[in-house]
């Protein structure tokens, strides 16, 4: 983890735990600080009432378009046993705030927002305002950054290719590649020896760059909300693709990606990635009408490498199943279908 990350995930603790110490009745035995793993650390809280167990999950910025990947990050990621999680981030808004307690998870801000519910402590603090945080992204979770570790947790192997071909599958500056790895070395995810470079904590990678490809990296992406022509159904999707001419320019993701990929699911979305250039055509030939809310996503690929190359599902081409794995672990609505995934496609590549 860089200095500066460092420091602000400090900080953000501290803020925290501020807040939590002031409350009547409790105090706070020990901080264990664990930074740069999937949890900050772990807590423990006293009072007369008992005591109890949390461990950290560190999010500076717990924004609408994040929340619901958060949440599922907090709910599947294996954790100590006889601990619960415990949400920091700067600041919790009052809809976020009702939000996570429906989701029942626990959390505290750096405004003094605190929401624990674990028997016996159920103590509720809201209405408490927004504090501005300081500081700007880290250069790792900028676009250029996420499109690179994104090459490294598709295939771990690949931190040993040369910065020129790094450059070109990420379709990044070749000038970056140093200053990433270096800031990869800092953070304490990548370590070199005489038999070459190793991607290392890569669970705790993959979930700080599935916040930063959500929030960052794939609005850039966004071409086009549609809607589907109520004529066809979102079933009907893969058969109008095979008939369009341009079929080998389109990937396709999402919910309607991940039920090609594996069984059980029930897709009420796609994610269709394709060549800008195309756009028009594609949305003529596929009966699509731009819609802030269509349940049809057109997203510009970047680089060479969002193909996914192993299995092409019924003639159609789909992108790599950790692309789609982020779409369905942030949409609030897929949860087991992303777990699915992880356990079928992206476990295996990291462990």
């Amino acid at each position: 983890m860089t200095n500066k990350a460092k420091q602000r995930d400090e900080q953000i603790i501290y803020g925290c735990m501020k807040a939590i110490r002031s409350l009547p009745g409790c105090h706070i035995d020990f901080v264990i600080k664990k930074l740069g793993g999937p949890f900050a650390g772990t807590i423990k809280l006293g009072g007369d009432w008992g005591e109890k167990y949390y461990y950290l999950k560190v999010v500076p910025k717990l924004s609408p378009s994040v929340a619901d990947l958060v949440i599922h990050q907090l709910k599947t990621t294996a954790a100590p046993a006889n601990c619960s999680p415990l949400l920091l981030t700067h600041y919790v808004s009052p809809n976020m705030a009702a939000k996570l307690k429906q989701k029942r998870i626990e959390f505290a801000d750096c405004a003094g927002n605190l929401l624990l519910q674990q028997s016996p402590l159920y103590v509720e603090i809201g209405g408490q305002k927004h504090m501005t945080p300081s500081g700007g992204l880290d250069r790792l979770f900028r676009p250029a950054g996420l499109k690179l570790i994104y090459l490294f947790l598709r295939n771990p192997q690949t931190v040993n290719a040369t910065y020129r071909v790094l450059a070109d599958d990420a379709g990044i500056a070749l000038g970056a590649i140093g200053d990433l790895f270096k800031e990869l070395e800092k953070r304490g995810n990548l370590m070199s020896s005489e038999k070459g470079r190793e991607l290392v904590a890569a669970e705790e990678l993959l979930q700080r760059w599935q916040l930063g490809y959500i929030e960052t990296l794939r609005p850039r992406m966004l071409l086009q909300r549609c809607a589907l022509n109520p004529d066809y159904a979102l079933q009907q999707l893969p058969e109008l693709l095979r008939r369009t001419s341009d079929t080998a320019a389109v990937m396709l993701g999402g919910q309607l990606g991940a039920s090609l990929l594996t069984s059980n699911i029930s897709p009420e979305s796609a994610v269709l990635y394709i060549n800008p250039q195309q756009q028009l055509k594609l949305m003529l030939q596929l009966h699509l009408t731009p819609d802030p809310n269509g349940k049809v996503s057109l997203l510009a690929p970047f680089g060479k490498q969002n193909l996914w190359n192993v299995r092409h599902a019924e003639g159609l081409k789909l992108v790599d199943p950790l692309l789609t794995y982020a779409e369905l672990a942030s949409d609030g609505q897929s949860a087991k279908a992303a777990d699915k995934l992880y356990c079928q496609h992206l476990l295996p590549r990291l462990s």
